[in-house]
């Protein structure tokens, strides 16, 4: 009985789980793949534009926003390498049965191996943002103050996708699966869902990539909104389309909403998985 009292709190066990983690990360060919992808971007970007003879957005928004376009895929990536097999591999690996008698409730494991993902992608995006306003302030000579809140929704914006990640990793049985399901959702099934719902001029507004939209648009001030516009074809008929642009306040509840969601499911179907 003494030993048991002994044993740390739910909190500090999920602490110790986020601090082993992310140390264990920072060791991984996962965290110094998403590095390079980074300088490799960040270096396309900046040299291409002189080499194929074009200039640089005279704007620091504008500047910022070219950057930008990459994020989500950067972000994709890192849930890829660090969220993914967060859960699988222990049964894939068969490593839980080590892990899971032990007196650390499976519930307090996920939130540590959660907490621990978005860090790194926080950790990742941060070094992002930072080159790029350096960039910006070198070459067009300033740094948008709205940088701060595109960089906070594309933090959130990454808890959404490892929140998703997380989730599958929670229901399939091999890392490979997992990330398959995972890329298949964000570059595929939701990318069609909203082209599909924009034809039809219905506001994808509840899809997870739309709403991660707001990382570019919240760099403009004011916020842009959604717009209608005409297109007339041959022979004088008219053609509407509306190109939704996901508002703030909508951006941050429908992110919000995939990570609660996500992670309470996962969280229940974790608890019931059997080896």
């Amino acid at each position: 009985m003494t030993a048991w009292k002994d044993v740390p709190s739910d909190f500090e066990q999920a602490l110790i789980t986020t601090r082993y983690e992310v140390e264990k990360s920072f060791q991984s060919r996962g965290f110094f793949g998403i590095m390079g992808l980074i300088a490799v971007v960040i270096t396309l970007m900046t040299v291409a534009r002189p080499l194929l003879g074009l200039d640089f957005a005279s704007d620091a928004v504008l500047f910022i926003q070219d950057y930008t376009t990459w994020i989500k895929l950067i972000v994709l990536i890192g849930a890829v390498a660090f969220a993914s097999g967060a859960l699988s591999s222990e049964f894939e690996k068969r490593t839980g049965l080590l892990m899971f008698p032990q007196p650390v409730k499976r519930t307090t494991y996920l939130v540590g191996k959660y907490l621990s993902s978005i860090i790194i992608i926080a950790l990742a995006m941060g070094i992002y943002y930072i080159v790029v306003s350096v960039l910006s302030l070198a070459i067009v000579g300033s740094v948008p103050g709205t940088v701060l809140l595109s960089y906070s929704f594309a933090v959130l914006y990454g808890m959404g996708v490892c929140a998703v990640a997380i989730l599958f990793s929670s229901i399939l049985k091999t890392n490979t699966a997992a990330i398959v399901a995972t890329v298949l959702t964000f570059l595929m099934v939701m990318t069609l869902i909203t082209q599909l719902l924009s034809m039809s001029n219905i506001d994808p507004f509840f899809i997870m990539t739309n709403a991660g939209e707001a990382i570019s648009y919240s760099l403009e001030s004011p916020y842009p909104s959604s717009f209608t516009s005409t297109a007339y074809m041959p022979g004088g008929s008219a053609m509407t389309s509306t190109t939704f642009i996901p508002t703030e306040g909508a951006a941050v509840l429908v992110l919000l909403g995939y990570i609660v969601i996500s992670l309470v499911l996962a969280n229940v179907l974790f608890k019931r998985r059997q080896f």
